[in-house]
């Protein structure tokens, strides 16, 4: 009876993580630039053509679920697995993060000066950002987008997760793929809203994530592009329901990967330096826009129209996140590589993301 880690067969190779996968970059930097425009551009008169950029967080979270299912392909679960990966993506992401939280309390406490109302922040509060609790614990968010970091943390460890125990009752494949889909359908339903969930967790989201990962055993040869087809008609369908721009956003991002694969175009499309240096330096983007971008413009609208401002708020934004790049995240990204996620005795993995 194969397992889950059996390989089917593929006319193609799958992506291989030895090297960055430029058209993800690319995805990546768009998203990066509807969450900045979103915020940046919602506080002008213009404010309805960005009112929806709020759906680059989609396009994140399909991304993120290729991604990391690409890193976790053919592997063991185990605890030890997942100590060095947790290990490697705390490296990764939360030197940036704890970084990050570190500016806004300086930012805070820099407008409380001036005179600027903020709310008081809590030792606990910020402990719990520290470790992705602040919503589960009920903590406001001390940066508008923090809450999305949250989610992900639950989305790499539900994904171990469920391959643990596929791995560990050998399931077949047509099996866990079949009950995968059947959990990411239930969770569009709870992405409609017609369900509460507890705010802070991944619950409504898990789709998203979920058909990135699809996606890639998809073009891995690891499952029939039916369920990816399937996954993608049904969210799509759900169109008129609440919510469904986000279903169909990250359908649309899904398809674009599964084409880009075909096409042979992973490094072909948005290619161009504008798109990858947006794709390079969109985590940095993403977390330093909401405190230096926003302030920038803040402190722009003082003396200057609101098009000067916006212009400061978003050259603010982008200049922030080149620095943060190059002194702090790339750093981390490095560091991060010298923790193998295979064992010492076994083959060294290849560069995560």
């Amino acid at each position: 009876m194969p397992s889950i880690e059996a390989s089917g067969p593929s006319q193609r190779q799958p992506p291989r993580r030895e090297k960055r996968l430029r058209f993800l970059d690319g995805l990546r930097g768009i998203a990066a630039t509807l969450v900045l425009l979103y915020h940046l551009v919602g506080r002008t008169r213009i404010a309805a053509l960005t009112d929806r950029g709020y759906l680059g967080v989609a396009i994140f979270f399909v991304l993120s679920g290729f991604v990391i299912t690409s890193v976790l392909a053919g592997r063991r679960m185990s605890l030890g697995f997942l100590g060095r990966f947790a290990l490697r993506r705390m490296i990764r992401l939360d030197l940036p993060y704890w970084v990050n939280i570190v500016v806004v309390l300086l930012m805070m406490g820099i407008a409380a000066k001036l005179g600027v109302p903020k709310n008081s922040i809590s030792v606990a509060q910020v402990a719990a950002h520290l470790v992705y609790l602040q919503t589960l614990l009920g903590y406001p968010e001390i940066s508008s987008v923090y809450w999305t970091l949250c989610l992900e943390v639950q989305f790499y460890l539900t994904l171990i997760l469920l391959l643990w125990g596929a791995q560990r009752i050998g399931v077949r494949r047509s099996y866990f793929l079949l009950g995968f889909m059947i959990l990411m359908g239930a969770s569009a339903v709870l992405n409609t809203s017609w369900i509460h969930t507890p705010d802070g967790l991944m619950f409504p989201y898990w789709w998203a994530f979920a058909l990135g990962a699809l996606c890639y055993w998809t073009v891995a040869g690891e499952a029939s592009v039916l369920y990816l087809a399937v996954g993608c008609v049904v969210l799509a369908g759900s169109a008129f329901a609440p919510h469904g721009d986000w279903r169909v956003t990250a359908t649309v991002t899904a398809a674009l990967i599964y084409l880009a694969w075909r096409r042979n175009a992973m490094d072909a499309w948005l290619t161009d330096r504008v798109s990858q240096f947006l794709g390079r330096t969109s985590y940095s983007l993403y977390l330093f826009h909401p405190v230096v971008g926003w302030s920038a413009q803040s402190l722009a609208l003082r003396y200057v129209n609101q098009w000067l401002a916006l212009a400061a708020g978003i050259s603010a934004s982008l200049v922030a996140s080149w620095i943060a790049y190059r002194l702090i995240e790339r750093p981390s990204i490095n560091l991060s590589h010298r923790v193998s996620l295979a064992p010492k005795n076994a083959q060294a993995c290849a560069s995560a993301a």
